[in-house]
């Protein structure tokens, strides 16, 4: 009989919205025994819809979706100390107690708590929305045109993403909770999620470059088109997709023009670039452009809706969606074990009483308390044979908990992301200058070795047999290229767990397309919420990798969770579309349920009055919510005015910041809209430790920002170590596996391994 992974962990979910339900989604989705509680009236998202459908007397599709495979019990009165007592965690968007007076009580009972600001810090109690978290985390600034208000990405992102650190965070530390008996607090802050979500590491590119990563609004050239009819989504992001775009396009003239083959540059000439490529665009159609792209290895993707991505071709042949028992369609699970222990998605059942759960009493808990400073995933190996954003994100988070992760590149195959360098490629060691790439990979070790070599290729072998973990996100025709298929890897080592995470999965028609995250945000649904009213939409640019990053770390402990039990390795199939389907979900639902389709709505939404608009200053934003009757008074009592229009001049008329506070004292959910490097002013990020300080053997001392979860057990530091140099550990991880000096001498002198790249930047 086959067991899923997370059986026998008893779960609480006591509160919150959409961050916490689905954080205990994945939770449920791996097996977890799930029950929420809820007040009298109902869970808040059982009569959420998004499009003011009436749901006719059931539970809001969105209500269902996140609550499959759950039981639901109605406000417990005193049974919640007896659920406390029964239950492994708690997860909630507050603790009616101190956590110290919950610990005392259920020492072994831990808590995930997810808050706007967390748990502590001089702004803990500020009220927050999702528009809010994206002003003030800096991830709202860029995203628009030029003059305009700058926009937020539809589809209240902050949240989804908030649950899946949250998850991702718990799933971490279970091996430590289990051994030592103890429950640990894990305290999220929404705003650091939301930071971590649309940024780039921009706090660590101005550390190093001495300038803003971004600084001005703009889109992506190309980006989305219209097409005859509809529209197509482009992403060009090296040197060679620039020039074979051009070629797409007919346009020789712009590939004489190196300029252009920056990003930034193409953004500032928008104005002189769109009309040639929009003239092209709309003589033909979104599947001619499309299939012919994908042929020249340029990223492109159709726009998904809640109305067509169920019925995109790739889609359909790979199952992303399966029928709810009320009828409508869902995405499945992000992740596809090779092995499936994991039972289909049930609809929620409610419970009598707590009498009914059939929990029994736990045995009394040895408690060791653990020994101090152990992290929880300490003992635990990983070859991340990832590049560029998502897969080296996934890598790390393992590595922040104490893995020994070893990031692999080739003398000439190097992390593609070491390209977004500081220092002109003229200049020695130039590939070290890589904000993005030090941003991504702290805490890890680094081995350069080309794989195409028959000695590399033994290395890696070797080196596999030892790991419990293997990371990758190559396209999936390079691995078996590579001799790295999964059946050599798990001939090497049988309890190896491989989580493979390409960017449209293993099969179907889309499995050889170059993809990346404005790909996925563009196909699944994300692009088609984000963008001004009434007009095109606009890519999010950015926050699936991510989300797919924290989606591969999850995969890859939900697959160590079932190999405990079943002793045995297996294949993961982690895609990055799968995330971002999850969390497109509720526009999926929401018309399959329905008919209604979302829209992009600007900075509206439709389930609150909210709004950005300009403050007294140059390029000044600030972004108000107002969530219910109480706000709204509030909000037009500190304006003086009768409506909106009111506390819009109200607004206008003093600078963004000024404004942003009077609102907030009153309890109205407000931000400045914030570019990304002034995060490093605010207190509430300093008092939570959310910056620290690496050394860098060339870069020097700079700052970095820490995971967005506070561990009550550890780890205090989450960057303890900078990112590595190019082959900065080949000796001694080669030494580890049984090279001596001289074959490690011999490896050098063939160029099998190297401390540089030993080719010039055309060539990868």
């Amino acid at each position: 009989m086959v067991v899923a992974p997370l059986t026998g962990l008893r779960v609480l979910q006591l509160s919150g919205g959409i961050e916490v339900a689905y954080c205990t989604k994945i939770l449920a989705d791996a097996g977890a025994d799930v029950v929420f509680v809820e007040p009298a009236g109902g869970h808040e998202l059982r009569h959420r819809s998004i499009t003011g459908a009436d749901p006719g007397g059931r539970s809001s599709p969105l209500f269902e979706y996140l609550h499959c495979s759950k039981r639901g019990l109605e406000d417990p009165g005193e049974d919640l100390q007896t659920l406390y007592e029964l239950s492994d965690v708690v997860v909630a968007d507050h603790l009616n107690d101190s956590w110290e007076s919950l610990h005392e009580r259920f020492p072994h009972l831990s808590a995930v708590v997810v808050t706007p600001f967390g748990m502590e810090g001089p702004w803990r109690s500020r009220p927050a929305s999702d528009l809010t978290l994206q002003a003030a985390s800096g991830g709202m600034a860029p995203r628009g045109a030029p003059g305009r208000a700058p926009l937020m990405v539809g589809g209240d992102p902050s949240y989804w993403f908030a649950g899946s650190v949250a998850a991702v965070s718990l799933l971490g530390v279970l091996n430590r909770t289990r051994s030592t008996g103890t429950g640990e607090l894990i305290d999220v802050s929404m705003l650091e999620t939301t930071h971590l979500e649309h940024g780039m590491y921009p706090v660590t590119f101005h550390s190093m470059a001495g300038r803003p990563f971004q600084s001005s609004r703009g889109v992506p050239v190309p980006g989305i088109e219209p097409t005859r009819p509809g529209g197509v989504g482009v992403f060009v992001l090296t040197g060679q997709q620039w020039l074979d775009f051009c070629a797409l396009i007919g346009r020789p003239e712009w590939q004489q023009d190196e300029s252009l083959f920056i990003a930034v540059e193409r953004r500032l000439r928008a104005e002189q670039l769109q009309g040639p490529i929009r003239d092209w665009t709309r003589e033909r159609t979104t599947d001619e452009i499309v299939e012919t792209a994908s042929l020249m290895r340029i990223p492109v993707a159709p726009i998904g809706s809640g109305e067509t991505v169920t019925g995109i071709d790739h889609f359909v042949a790979e199952e992303w969606f399966v029928r709810h028992s009320d009828g409508f369609a869902q995405p499945r699970r992000p992740y596809r074990f090779g092995r499936e222990p994991i039972a289909a998605p049930v609809p929620a059942r409610s419970l009598s009483g707590a009498e009914h759960l059939g929990w029994a009493p736990r045995p009394d808990r040895p408690r060791t308390g653990g020994a101090s400073g152990d992290l929880p995933l300490e003992g635990t190996r990983v070859a991340d044979f990832t590049g560029f954003w998502a897969g080296p994100m996934a890598s790390a988070i393992l590595a922040g908990l104490g893995a020994d992760v070893i990031h692999l590149e080739g003398p000439k195959r190097p992390d593609g992301i070491r390209m977004n360098t500081l220092r002109s490629m003229s200049e020695p060691q130039w590939w070290e200058w890589s904000p993005l790439f030090c941003g991504a990979n702290t805490n890890k070790r680094g081995l350069c070795i080309d794989l195409s070599t028959p000695e590399g290729h033994r290395a890696a072998l070797r080196l596999l047999g030892t790991c419990d973990v293997m990371f990758e996100n190559f396209s999936p025709r390079v691995v078996e290229q590579l001799g790295l298929a999964p059946d050599a890897v798990l001939s090497a080592n049988p309890r190896i767990v491989i989580v493979r995470m390409p960017a449209f999965g293993l099969e179907g028609p889309w499995r050889d397309r170059v993809g990346f995250a404005q790909t996925i945000e563009q196909s699944c649904g994300l692009a088609f919420l984000t963008g001004y009213e009434g007009e095109a939409p606009l890519i999010p640019n950015g926050m699936c990798d991510p989300l797919a990053g924290v989606h591969g770390a999850i995969a890859a402990l939900v697959a160590l969770a079932e190999r405990a039990s079943s002793g045995a390795g297996q294949v993961v199939e982690a895609p990055m579309v799968g995330a971002g389907l999850a969390v497109a979900a509720e526009q999926v639902v929401e018309y399959s349920a329905f008919g209604n389709l979302q829209r992009s709505m600007g900075n509206s939404s439709p389930l609150m009055s909210q709004q950005v608009w300009q403050g007294a200053g140059d390029d000044e934003w600030i972004a108000v919510s107002l969530p219910d009757e109480q706000a709204v008074r509030a909000a037009l009592a500190v304006s003086g005015g009768d409506d909106l229009a009111d506390l819009e001049r109200w607004c206008t008329a003093r600078p963004a910041e000024d404004a942003a506070e009077v609102l907030l004292e009153q309890g109205v959910p407000a931000a400045r809209v914030q570019w990304a490097q002034e995060v490093v002013d605010s207190p509430q990020l300093h008092h939570r430790g959310f910056f620290e300080q690496l050394d860098h053997p060339l870069c020097g001392r700079h700052t970095y920002i820490s995971w967005p979860a506070r561990f009550s057990a550890g780890p205090q530091a989450w960057n303890r170590a900078a990112s590595p140099t190019m082959g900065q550990h080949n000796q001694e991880i080669l030494a580890e596996l049984g090279y001596d000096e001289a074959a490690i001498d011999r490896m050098r002198n063939q160029g099998v391994i190297s401390e540089g790249v030993l080719t010039d930047q055309h060539g990868w």
